[in-house]
């Protein structure tokens, strides 16, 4: 009788963790909301660089249109669907924050915010 040759130890052994693939997407954002100087009354916040470098190494390349990348964001209580986009000036991610989470929330142009925000 023959034996199968015995398969060393790699990432198939049970014994290793399975990759978690919700692992990474969290991310919390402390950052100034700041109001956009074209004739639309944007109000934006920017991730840091670090943060911005991370995210893009990891989902760049599921990047939608215009470089997006699509987030659930928490700011206190509020939350909502929305994208990240890459800044041109300043070579950080940032996001847009609407008008109904500004009001609910009380944020205006200057204040400090913290943002809990999912990669979906």
């Amino acid at each position: 009788m023959t034996r199968k040759p015995t398969p060393p130890e790699d990432r198939w052994s049970p014994l290793l963790p399975a990759d978690d693939p919700a692992a990474g997407r969290d991310y919390v954002v402390q950052s100034t909301v700041w109001r956009y100087k074209g004739t639309a009354a944007w109000h934006l916040a920017n991730l840091s660089p670090e943060q911005s470098a991370d995210i893009k190494s990891r989902y760049g390349t599921a990047a939608r249109g215009w470089g997006s990348i699509r987030v659930r964001i928490r700011v206190g209580k509020t939350e909502w669907n929305t994208s990240l986009f890459p800044g041109k000036k300043s070579g950080t991610y940032l996001f847009a924050i609407k008008a109904d989470v500004r009001k609910a929330e009380k944020l205006s142009d200057g204040d400090r915010t913290t943002a809990h925000i999912r990669v979906v």
